[in-house]
């Protein structure tokens, strides 16, 4: 598999230190190289870093299932290869190997934001860093340059300061691609990728210094014929089996390192003493086609060879006493996408993650313990390229706290922590309000005017009062129908039904102030009523009423906002009749729009790399009569249509490895016309407010076979045009 047309682009999984336990004085490690697992399992947040449009992604892990969901991202240098946590858990460390930056970032552990300490990106004093590996005392890390060798540095566990070290770089030999360390942190190794050799060192661990090891370089060893048909032209012809990665096994015996071209793994057996390496009896092992890096499983026996090309992870075991390595039953496994970068262990090695470069998602894994097999359990999409993937722990969870907002026309607007819509209290605002969205951080709301053709920024002070910001008044197109807000708060976007057109706003990060965007509005089809992105933000799909279609915008690098629309891919999309309404499910997979004049559902899969909609088999599905609100469970099992004019709510399920939808139960009946749909996360209730905003009831929903049932029902004071719900610890 060729990654972005040349070899470079090819990820090492990223190194996840683990928790240190003192016993009598010696360092007893699970750490980056050996398992990339958490010791404990107070796994709360995870990271990516994405190649393709340079940024690092968060993301919510749910403690018990392990189900990931897309937060945000930041911006960070070009082509970063990977990040780490040290291991005091505290911060975060992301490369740029184009730019030779270390990013670092305090991690906020109650909800996983990231801060970047002071000094930060700082100068690694070498080209191509690629690879990084803590010490085990925390206060050093080493580079792989890939053009430089080795990189030492100082780490500061209290302020995550970095200090390069006296005669940093090391010299090593060609395309220093990983560096390795043994448990109890005496040598290091550096695999040089296009001479097919290891360089070591001893490390000084008051100093952090490094002493190259007499005996080395040593070859990595000669595995045969050589596939290099799709490296880049880079690689030397005299590049041998073209060894990629390195790790060291659990008890710190082994080193074991993938060759690309050989299609088989090396295993060299560590001298304690001497730091020595020998090539156990047996080595090189067949492992597939390509395996461009490996991962271990927690207990030490099963080795995960990652093949980009194929798309699957090979699974070997290995024999702790003589190192040597043997295929188990039923592999290789399929990766839930295609071009697997990395796979990361957790919950005790019951439960992994595989980052899919070419398809750019994070499929999460149940693994058996006993054999080693995979099953995928869900694909969740993310930005563009993932390279490297790190868990990191928290806190724990705190109780989910929601805020309602509501819009209520000539009477302005209304929000309240209650979750009681009937006592909300009316505040009012300049013109009228009909629609409203929320920043992610619940201090910023947008409501736009559809007669005045206006888009207002209001704030929340610490009275719990909205007030206007200032000059936050903007001007729209004709008939301002719908508002969203980007999941970072860079952007807000309108869309205008009576002219044909989508407005984009750059928000101002300091007083969130919106100005229009240069190009902006942008056209759109025929009556544009409604507007969706997708979770990881890549994409925006506008709803076009009046020539039954969907539109589709994306951006062109990781700080545009979404106005280039995808006609190249087939943009617009046809939808059934007067389409209403858009959802996208929470894994950014798949695609669902409500058509009001053909009474059903159609149903798309989303290209990974365009955002484009295809059609999924047995698409349109019936609803009932003028569906026109859509909303999936945050859990991406359970879809909910509103039918406005039979006066139920339809609930399907959603086959997650497909997509499709299965009508399970028999409609439920309301006693008014259903308009927007929302989710209580707190109470877990489905929130239905009335068409004609005079009416609101939550329902109860049974998660293991979708039945709903009416829970509360009180009265509205004022009615509510449109609502919005969001959730926060």
């Amino acid at each position: 598999m060729l990654w972005l047309g040349f070899c470079l682009c090819f990820t090492l999984p990223g190194r996840k230190l683990l928790t240190m336990k003192i016993l009598s004085g010696l360092f007893l490690l699970l750490y980056s190289l050996t398992v990339p697992v958490l010791a404990t399992e107070n796994v709360r947040f995870a990271y990516t870093t994405n190649d393709v449009d340079a940024s690092l992604a968060r993301y919510s892990i749910d403690p018990y299932s392990g189900q990931l969901r897309f937060i945000d991202y930041l911006p960070l240098g070009k082509n970063p290869p990977e990040a780490v946590i040290d291991p005091s858990g505290r911060y975060l460390l992301a490369l740029s190997q184009s730019i030779n930056r270390l990013f670092v970032y305090r991690i906020n552990h109650q909800n996983g934001v990231l801060a970047p300490v002071p000094g930060s990106p700082f100068d690694v004093k070498g080209a191509g860093p690629f690879n990084i590996v803590f010490h085990p005392t925390g206060r050093f890390f080493y580079i792989a340059l890939r053009f430089s060798g080795v990189g030492a540095y100082a780490f500061d566990p209290e302020t995550g300061a970095v200090r390069v070290l006296p005669d940093s770089p090391y010299p090593a030999q060609e395309r220093t691609r990983a560096v390795a360390l043994t448990p109890t942190g005496h040598f290091l190794y550096a695999l040089n990728s296009y001479v097919s050799t290891i360089s070591a060192f001893g490390v000084d661990a008051q100093t952090g210094a490094l002493t190259p090891l007499s005996g080395f370089p040593i070859p990595v060893g000669d595995a045969g014929e050589y596939d290099y048909q799709y490296l880049s032209q880079d690689v030397p012809s005299t590049a041998g089996a073209v060894p990629y990665h390195m790790l060291i096994g659990v008890q710190g015996r082994f080193v074991l390192v993938p060759n690309l071209a050989g299609g088989t793994i090396s295993v060299f057996r560590i001298n304690p003493d001497s730091g020595q390496l020998k090539e156990v009896a047996g080595s090189p092992f067949f492992a597939g086609f390509n395996p461009h890096s490996i991962a271990l499983h927690p207990n030490g026996r099963f080795v995960y060879a990652i093949r980009g090309r194929d798309s699957v992870i090979e699974v070997l075991e290995l024999d702790a006493k003589t190192g040597r390595l043997a295929q188990t039953p039923g592999s290789p496994y399929e990766t839930g996408g295609q071009g697997p970068a990395e796979i990361v262990f957790s919950d005790r090695g019951q439960r992994a993650y595989i980052i899919n470069w070419d398809s750019n998602d994070v499929a999460q894994m149940d693994v058996s313990t006993d054999t080693g097999a995979l099953a995928v359990r869900e694909v969740v999409k993310t930005r563009s390229g993932p390279w490297s993937f790190v868990l990191a722990e928290g806190d724990k969870a705190l109780p989910v706290h929601i805020r309602v907002f509501a819009a209520l026309g000539e009477k302005g607007l209304s929000w309240t922590k209650n979750r009681d819509l009937s006592a909300m209290r009316p505040q009012s605002v300049a013109g009228g309000v009909s629609a409203l969205a929320v920043g992610p951080k619940q201090r910023l709301i947008y409501v736009i005017d559809r007669a005045a053709g206006s888009l207002t920024a209001l704030s929340l002070n610490k009275a719990g009062d909205m007030e206007p910001v200032v000059d936050g008044r903007v001007a729209t197109g004709k008939g301002p129908s719908d508002v969203v807000i980007d999941k970072n708060g860079w952007y807000a976007y309108v869309t205008n039904a009576d002219d044909n057109t989508m407005s984009v706003y750059y928000i101002d990060k300091k007083n969130g102030r919106p100005k229009p965007v240069k190009g902006s509005p942008f056209n759109t089809g025929k009556q544009p009523t409604f507007i969706s992105l997708d979770p990881a933000a890549r994409y925006a799909y506008v709803v076009n009423t009046g020539d039954d279609t969907v539109s589709v915008y994306r951006y062109r690098s990781n700080v545009t906002p979404l106005i280039f629309e995808t006609v190249y891919y087939g943009s617009p999309f046809a939808t059934g009749k007067a389409p209403a309404s858009i959802e996208i499910d929470p894994t950014g997979r798949y695609a669902y729009v409500a058509n009001a004049g053909s009474n059903d559902i159609s149903a798309y899969r989303i290209h990974h790399q365009t955002g484009a909609l295809s059609s999924l088999p047995g698409s349109p599905f019936k609803a009932g009569r003028k569906p026109q609100s859509l909303l999936v469970h945050p859990d991406g099992q359970w879809l909910f249509v509103g039918n406005h004019d039979s006066s139920d709510i339809s609930v399907f399920r959603i086959e997650t490895a497909l997509g499709a939808l299965a009508d399970v139960n028999k409609a439920l009946k309301l006693p008014f016309k259903p308009g927007r749909l929302q989710w209580n996360s707190a109470d877990e209730r489905l929130v239905v407010l009335a068409d004609d905003g005079t009416k609101w009831l939550t329902l109860s929903l049974d998660i293991h076979t979708g039945m709903l049932a009416r829970a509360t029902e009180p009265p509205l004071k004022t009615p509510i045009l449109d609502l919005l719900i969001t959730a926060q610890p």
